[in-house]
């Protein structure tokens, strides 16, 4: 075996060097991610290029230019990176390039390894491939899956329930990082993930096939456009509402009326808080409602309600908003495990809204003891947490309330600087310009300059 074929099976890999990080307890967690985000970025970066030159094929100039970029070190940050959000950007970047990468370098090691095998006459399975905490059996498992993913794209016909399953599970791993992960570095792997599926869908022969296919779609569309709104700071309204289109079509051909709904519902939060359109937002919130209401998903309906309740807290009809408040809890009183929808539905979710239409109404005090406690019991959605937060820090602004509008804003920071999310990024900023009569204020000017450096990483 030459030098080139050693170092494609990882012989040749170069250690990563990484920047020391000063040790703190808030830095701490986030430097330990860093370490191995640093180590699989780098490693899968130098395997895809010895892989790709062992192999003799050649690779987009784009990826040797990262690959070289890095040279088995972390870029540096300026001066040393004790602050978290410059931590962060640092991790979202190399997150972001694993992301891209990894496919890549998966599919082209796995071919080398194959024509090695069959020269030499042995059976040689890809290296690095079982983690830690997977059986020797269960990694079999998922090369063999993914091999079987691989063909499957190669030869389109060949498209199965068994592929299907595959990428259902994909799309469902992918939904659940959305509110756990910055949106950027899930857009190049939802987009691909999206396209092939597509792909599939157009040269499926089976119609059972299709049907499901046509199931995935929705749902990926429906994550791409959520990724798309998320990662432009909700300002892409056009392409977001492009990609709902596409899964709201794709769920009509299966007749899936809650996937339907969920592609209006999703529409209409880009008219609410995109084109500040309340009417038709409303509008938009209602047809998900009646698609949803008539037992369909309990769950997506009571959302629905909820979303028109907050329209018509926008237009100041306190009546009318506290009636859809109350037809959204009667729905969520009704929701039980079995609901389609069900994975949508988190109990804190009325509360976050009801907050937010009493904000829209002009009663901060009402809304401040309902975002307080939806804040204190909502965890696992970080990007809704953040938003929360920045609504109970305009309840106390508005109250007039500093010191503890400040400590908010700080704890909402703290989670906007991991999960980079739009929405929550608009809330900040609104609530740093209402704080402009106390901008003098030192404990006002420390907010600033963590809301500047959040604009600086955007």
């Amino acid at each position: 075996m030459n030098e080139k074929e050693r170092s494609a099976l990882g012989g040749g890999r170069r250690s990563a060097e990484v920047i020391p990080l000063r040790r703190g307890a808030p830095n701490d967690e986030l430097a330990d991610s860093l370490q191995r985000l640093a180590d699989k970025a780098i490693g899968a970066l130098t395997e895809l290029v010895a892989t790709a030159d062992a192999q003799g094929i050649e690779l987009s100039p784009a990826v040797r230019r990262t690959a070289a970029s890095f040279d088995g070190t972390l870029p540096m940050v300026e001066g040393e990176p004790e602050q978290s959000s410059a931590l962060a950007q640092v991790a979202a970047t190399l997150d972001e390039l694993v992301t891209a990468h990894t496919l890549e370098l998966d599919m082209l090691r796995r071919q080398f390894l194959r024509a090695l095998g069959a020269a030499t006459g042995t059976a040689i399975l890809p290296v690095g491939r079982v983690s830690p905490a997977e059986s020797p059996v269960d990694g079999d498992r998922a090369i063999e899956a993914a091999d079987r993913l691989d063909y499957v794209l190669r030869h389109p016909r060949s498209v199965d329930i068994a592929a299907v399953n595959q990428l259902r599970a994909r799309t469902a791993g992918l939904s659940e990082r959305f509110d756990q992960a910055p949106s950027t570095s899930l857009l190049p792997t939802a987009g691909q993930h999206l396209g092939q599926v597509m792909f599939l869908r157009g040269h499926a022969p089976d119609s059972r096939v299709q049907h499901e296919l046509h199931a995935i779609e929705a749902i990926s569309a429906m994550l791409m456009g959520q990724l798309v709104w998320d990662a432009s700071q909700r300002r892409d309204h056009t392409t977001a509402n492009a990609y709902y289109d596409q899964a709201i079509s794709a769920a009509r051909r299966t007749q899936d009326v809650t996937a339907e709904a969920y592609g209006f519902l999703r529409k209409s939060f880009v008219a609410l808080y995109g084109d500040r359109d309340p009417r038709q937002g409303r509008a938009l919130a209602r047809q998900a409602a009646l698609l949803s209401g008539n037992g369909a998903s309990h769950a997506l309906a009571g959302l629905a309600l909820l979303h028109v309740g907050e329209a018509f807290a926008m237009l100041g009809e306190r009546r009318s908003c506290e009636h859809a408040l109350g037809a959204a809890e009667s729905q969520f009183a009704q929701v039980q495990a079995a609901d389609p929808a069900y994975s949508l539905y988190c109990p804190d979710q009325f509360g976050r809204l009801k907050g937010s239409c009493y904000l829209f109404l002009g009663d901060p005090g009402k809304a401040q003891p309902i975002l307080e406690s939806t804040a204190r019991s909502l965890h696992e959605r970080q990007k809704s947490r953040a938003i929360v937060l920045g609504n109970l820090a305009l309840a106390h602004i508005r109250q007039r309330d500093l010191d503890p509008a400040v400590a908010v804003l700080h704890q909402a920071v703290d989670v906007v600087e991991l999960t980079r999310g739009g929405g929550a990024l608009n809330v900040l900023f609104t609530a740093g310009r209402e704080l402009r009569p106390w901008q003098q204020e030192p404990i006002v000017q420390a907010v600033y300059d963590r809301l500047l450096a959040l604009v600086a990483a955007a």
